[in-house]
């Protein structure tokens, strides 16, 4: 019988850098998809105050999303270092925790709402919040499963940088 590894993710442990990558880009145009709804949404909410820091909420975490988007996307290029690794796996993990808050309560307000604008801006913010809980929250899996075969050793590491110009020139 093989191992764990192969028998459980079959053609994502024949490849797990494939995985891994094609699992980032999806999180990110979801993330582009999530930004334009984020900013409908916000522009639907009425005048009042708890409504529009619930805008502000959503605006602000689309925003963590690009930044953890554009950090992500240098750790997996980049920085490929068991710290770097784990801090980022931390940080999808908290990122979908937070897209699994913002889908129960955009979809509470959904429920809530007599506006049909709101409502709809809401539910569609919703959906998008948990597609991507879904999709950060097997990012993490597969990440935290196949961490080591995307870990470079610092022998690796050093032979790039070995090869790299001196600064100043």
């Amino acid at each position: 019988m093989g191992s764990f590894h192969d028998t459980l993710c079959g053609p994502c442990a024949k490849n797990a850098r494939k995985t891994i990558t094609y699992t980032w880009f999806t999180s990110l145009a979801f993330v582009a998809i999530a930004f334009i709804i984020a900013c409908v949404a916000t522009s639907r909410i009425s005048a009042e105050g708890d409504n529009r820091a619930l805008g502000f909420a959503a605006i602000w975490t689309v925003l963590l999303m690009v930044a953890l988007g554009i950090g992500g996307s240098l750790v997996m290029k980049k920085f490929q270092t068991s710290l770097a690794i784990g801090f980022f796996l931390g940080v999808v993990i908290m990122m979908s925790q937070q897209c699994l808050i913002l889908f129960a309560i955009f979809a509470g307000r959904a429920g809530a709402t007599d506006s049909e604008s709101e409502s709809s801006a809401d539910k569609g913010m919703a959906s998008f919040c948990f597609f991507l809980f879904l999709i950060y929250g097997f990012f993490a899996s597969v990440l935290g499963y196949f961490r080591k075969d995307l870990i470079r050793d610092a022998d690796a590491m050093s032979a790039d940088e070995s090869q790299m110009p001196p600064q100043g020139m």
